[in-house]
C-alpha cells in the first residue's frame, strides 16, 4: 500500500537501513497524533474532572448516591450519541476539522458548569459538553489509524489513547493546586476546576490548523467508484459483521469496568477506606501512574505479539488487581490500585486500530467506530448506576460489592476476545 493512505508506514528504504520506529514515522502522522492525543488528554482531564468533584458536587446540590451514579450516567450518554454523531459527521466533514470542532464543544460547556446554580443545569450542561467529548475519541482514532501504517498502527494507536491518563494526571494536579489554594474543593474551588476546561479550545486551534487530513479517506472521496453513505446495515461489509458485533460487545464489558472503576475511586477511598482528599489524591495518582505504565508497555508490544495477546494479559492482570482493590487489606491497597490502572485503563491502548481492523474496508470508518467504541459506552453508562444502588442497598461493604461486579464484566471481556481474529499487521481501504 502506497504512503499516501498510509503515512506511518515505514518506506522501504527507512525498513532497510533498520531506523528505530520512530524515524519512520511520517510528518503527516505526527501531526495527526499530536491533535488526536492532546484532544483525548483535554477530554480526560473533563471526563476525570467529574470524578474528583463528585464528594463536593454531592454537598453544594444535596445528591444521593443513586443522583450521584446518575450523573455519571448522563456524561456517559453524551458520550454515546456524541461519539456515534460526529463519527458519522466526520466521515463527511473530515477527520481534522471534526476533532477540533468536539473539543469546542467539550470546553466551551465545561466553562459553564462553573456557573451551575443547580443539580439540573450541572446535569444539563455536563451532557452537551459530553456530545463533544465522546466525538473527539472517534474522530482522533480513525485520524491515528488511517494515517499509522499497518507496522506502527497499534503503537500510534496506544500513543494517542496516552492521553487518557496524562489528561487525568493534569486534572489530579490542577485539584490539588485549587484545592491547596482554597482549602479544598468545596465553595468555588470546583467551578474553577471546570473554567479552567474552557482552554483546550485555545490551545488547540493552531495545532488543527497544521494537522493534515486522513489521506484514506481523501482517497476515497476521490475514488469515483467510493460509497460515502448509506444506511447502518450496508455501510459495514456482511462478512465483518460478526466481527463488528463481538467488538461491540467487548468494548461494552471494557467500558463498564472503565467507568465503574475510575467514576467511583475517589468516592470509594473517601467513604469505604476514610481517607482525606489530599491522601485519596495520592491514591488516584498511583493509578494513573499505573495507566501510564500500561500504555506503555502495551504499545512496545502489540505489533510485535498481536491484538489478542494483549488484550487478553491486561484481562487477566486486571481480574487479579481489581479483586484486591475492592476486597483486599489496606496494606496491598496501593499495589492493587496501580496494576488496576495498569489493567482497566492501559488496554484501552488497543482499541483504536482494534475497532479500525475490525472493519478494514468501509467509506463510512468513523460511524462504525463510533457505533462501536461509543455504543459499548453503555457499559459505561450503566456501571456508575448499577454500583451506586447496590452501594446504597448492601450497607457497610455496599462499594465493595458494586465495584465486585467490574470483575464479573472483565470476565465476560475475557471470553469475548477469545472468538475475535488477530487483527495484527491489516491494511485498511
Amino acid at each position: 500500500m502506497s504512503l499516501s493512505r498510509n503515512t506511518g508506514a515505514p518506506s522501504a528504504a527507512a525498513a532497510a537501513e533498520g531506523l528505530v520506529w520512530y524515524r519512520q514515522v511520517q510528518p503527516a502522522a505526527w501531526k495527526a497524533l499530536m491533535l488526536a492525543g492532546l484532544g483525548w488528554l483535554f477530554e480526560s482531564y473533563d471526563s476525570f474532572m467529574l470524578s474528583l468533584t463528585l464528594p463536593d458536587l454531592a454537598k453544594e446540590f444535596a445528591l444521593t448516591r443513586p443522583e450521584i451514579g446518575g450523573l455519571i450516567s448522563v456524561t456517559a450518554a453524551g458520550q454515546i450519541i456524541g461519539g456515534i454523531l460526529f463519527g458519522f459527521v466526520s466521515d463527511r466533514l473530515g477527520r481534522v476539522r471534526t476533532a477540533y470542532l468536539c473539543v469546542l464543544i467539550y470546553s466551551v460547556f465545561s466553562g459553564c458548569i462553573a456557573f451551575s446554580p443547580n443539580a439540573t443545569w450541572l446535569g444539563s450542561l455536563r451532557f452537551f459538553g459530553a456530545l463533544g467529548m465522546g466525538g473527539t475519541w472517534t474522530a482522533g482514532a480513525a485520524l491515528v489509524a488511517e494515517t499509522w501504517g499497518p507496522r506502527l498502527r497499534g503503537r500510534g494507536g496506544a500513543l494517542m489513547q496516552m492521553g487518557l491518563p496524562l489528561g487525568a494526571i493534569v486534572a489530579i494536579a490542577a485539584a490539588a493546586a485549587v484545592g491547596s489554594l482554597n482549602g479544598g474543593l468545596g465553595g468555588n474551588g470546583w467551578r474553577a476546576l471546570y473554567l479552567i476546561g474552557v482552554l483546550p479550545a485555545l490551545i488547540l486551534a493552531p495545532v488543527a490548523l497544521r494537522t493534515p487530513e486522513s489521506p484514506i479517506l481523501l482517497a476515497r472521496k476521490q475514488d469515483a467508484g467510493a460509497t460515502s453513505g448509506g444506511s447502518a446495515v450496508r455501510i459495514i461489509p456482511p462478512g465483518s459483521r460478526r466481527n463488528a458485533l463481538l467488538a461491540f460487545g467487548f468494548v461494552f464489558f471494557l467500558q463498564y469496568v472503565y467507568w465503574g472503576v475510575f467514576t467511583w475511586t475517589p468516592t470509594f477511598l473517601a467513604t469505604a477506606k476514610h481517607y482525606d482528599f489530599l491522601k485519596s489524591l495520592s491514591f488516584v495518582l498511583a493509578l494513573q501512574l499505573g495507566a501510564i505504565t500500561g500504555f506503555l508497555v502495551f504499545g512496545a508490544f502489540v505489533d510485535r505479539l498481536g491484538r489478542k495477546p494483549m488484550f487478553i494479559s491486561y484481562i487477566l492482570v486486571g481480574i487479579a488487581a481489581v479483586s484486591a482493590y475492592a476486597f483486599g487489606p489496606p496494606a496491598t491497597l496501593i499495589v492493587a490500585i496501580f496494576f488496576s490502572g495498569f489493567s482497566v485503563n492501559g488496554i484501552f491502548a488497543g482499541l483504536g486500530p482494534f475497532t479500525a481492523e475490525m472493519i478494514p474496508d468501509t467509506s463510512s470508518r468513523g460511524f462504525v467506530m463510533g457505533l462501536i467504541y461509543n455504543g459499548g459506552r453503555i457499559g459505561g453508562l450503566l456501571a456508575p448506576t448499577i454500583i451506586g444502588l447496590i452501594a446504597s442497598g448492601q450497607g457497610q461493604y455496599g462499594l465493595e460489592a458494586g465495584l465486585g461486579t467490574t470483575v464479573g464484566a472483565f470476565a465476560v471481556a475475557l471470553l469475548i476476545i477469545l472468538c475475535v481474529p488477530e487483527t495484527r499487521g491489516r491494511s485498511l481501504r
